[in-house]
């Protein structure tokens, strides 16, 4: 049977170790009028001083908000900003009917409105921050045994159009690996009959963030 089509970025599975995973998340402040939208299952990091510091950004993009390189193109051994976890939401007050609103993803140029609770005008961000977590993304080409406990792969770099109901549609970029700055660890096949024919496009694999490449190792 051949592999099912579309991408769907990074979707929780297991923990390091086949633990099962808390699924837990943590809040990270989005800035208001950001530049670029985050999309739900999308990689993030923080931004370093060449943007707004301190606040979350879509890590996807091939240039981020703080300028540095994203999706196919990040490096993890130069000024690019180290991965957090993987996004999956937001809230934040919207600007025009001052309603608390729960969201898959923020658009570029959002403007929040101020919350009343804590008269902050920032978004919050949850993001899957486990640097132990494991991930299921659809790989872009082929993929040979040789490939797994490989140095490093990127995600294709994504654009707004991209997303599909606000989540991501990100797939990993097989033939851009074995590179020790790359974003990710392939780790093994995901197993799920409907997308296990890793001679073909569009298998499922499990990955984890690379330690060189995440914040918190």
């Amino acid at each position: 049977m051949a592999n099912q089509t579309g991408g769907f970025g990074l979707r929780m599975t297991m923990a390091l170790g086949n633990t099962p995973a808390t699924q837990g998340q943590s809040q990270y402040k989005i800035k208001s009028g950001l530049g670029l939208a985050i999309f739900k299952n999308n990689p993030v990091s923080i931004q370093d001083g060449s943007g707004d510091q301190g606040y979350l950004q879509d890590a996807s993009f091939a240039t981020l908000d703080d300028t540095g390189a994203g999706g196919a193109t990040f490096n993890n051994s130069t000024t690019n900003s180290p991965l957090v976890g993987v996004f999956n939401g937001a809230f934040y007050i919207n600007s025009t009917t001052s309603k608390p609103t729960w969201a898959n993803s923020v658009a570029a140029s959002t403007t929040f409105g101020t919350d009343y609770n804590t008269g902050s005008d920032d978004g919050l961000g949850f993001v899957n921050d486990n640097p132990q977590q494991e991930y299921v993304i659809k790989a872009d080409a082929a993929v040979t045994q040789a490939m797994y406990g490989d140095a490093g792969y990127n995600i294709n770099s994504f654009t707004a159009t991209n997303a599909k109901d606000g989540q991501s549609t990100a797939t990993l970029d097989i033939g851009g690996g074995a590179a020790s700055t790359n974003m990710f660890k392939l780790v093994r096949g995901a197993d799920d009959p409907d997308n296990n024919d890793y001679t073909a496009v569009n298998s499922n694999v499990i990955v984890s963030i690379a330690r060189a490449s995440s914040l918190y190792n």
